[in-house]
């Protein structure tokens, strides 16, 4: 039962921080600023001894100029011809259509959608990317980086808010337990934590840091623009995931 209602509370309180994060208005971020919050947590998180695993990007944008399906599919056949080098597919359900293009690199892969939603008779249509790495590495990040701003430079009239997230695992024992540690990471990022929840094997945390400009708002309006959550594993292990300003992959 306490597993259960703990995996509710999680559940509850991503899919609330995520609604914000599609409601809230944030500050794109311009230039190459996008990439330095990757290169912070991953190497914050390398300074306190944790191997580093997946990362990931993602980031969309409303397209106010595609209201209905002759529009759609004008936008579909234009990314088709631009992004000749992915992978498309097409699927349709009774409330949705979307186009999916994928495409592999060596350090990462890449994923463009164009998503059209109808409520109440009325079409939304997002151009959502993503980029993902099973491995983070300065070498292959830094590629990674030069390929991701020029699709979003492409694919998006206005600068976009950038979602970064990276996983890690530490072995053994911590100093203190899981909270002791989670906060230990906070101050490192110059962050000051605003909510969290603490279980026996599981510490989730939001903070906001000056560092970066992207924020969203938390209990009673205050900002947030870092997570991160520590879950024990079998073998004395422990992962970790960090993300700005929210975390958008499962912990």
């Amino acid at each position: 039962m306490r597993k259960n209602r703990m995996k509710w509370l999680l559940a509850l309180m991503l899919a609330s921080l995520f609604f914000a994060a599609w409601q809230y208005r944030t500050e794109g971020a311009q230039g190459d600023e996008w990439s330095k919050p990757m290169e912070t947590m991953a190497h914050t998180l390398a300074q306190h001894g944790a191997s580093l695993g997946r990362w990931v990007i993602y980031t969309r944008e409303y397209a106010h100029d595609i209201q209905n399906d002759a529009d759609f599919f004008k936008k579909m056949a234009e990314l088709k011809q631009t992004y000749r080098s992915f992978h498309w597919s097409f699927a349709k359900s009774g409330h949705w259509q979307k186009a999916i293009g994928k495409n592999e690199h060596a350090f990462f892969q890449e994923q463009i959608q164009l998503v059209m939603t109808v409520t109440n008779g009325t079409p939304q249509t997002y151009i959502l990317y993503e980029a993902t790495g099973p491995k983070w590495s300065r070498i292959g990040w830094k590629e990674a980086a030069r390929r991701i701003q020029m699709k979003t430079n492409g694919l998006f009239v206005n600068d976009p808010t950038f979602y970064a997230c990276i996983e890690g695992e530490f072995n053994g024992n911590m100093k203190g337990g899981l909270f002791d540690q989670a906060s230990r990471l906070v101050r490192d990022f110059q962050a000051k934590p605003v909510e969290w929840l603490r279980e026996e094997s599981f510490v989730s945390l939001s903070a906001y840091t000056g560092q970066w400009k992207n924020v969203l708002p938390a209990a009673k309006q205050q900002p947030i623009n870092l997570q991160l959550a520590l879950r024990e594993r079998l073998g004395g292990k422990t992962r970790v995931v960090v993300g700005t300003p929210i975390i958008t992959i499962e912990y």
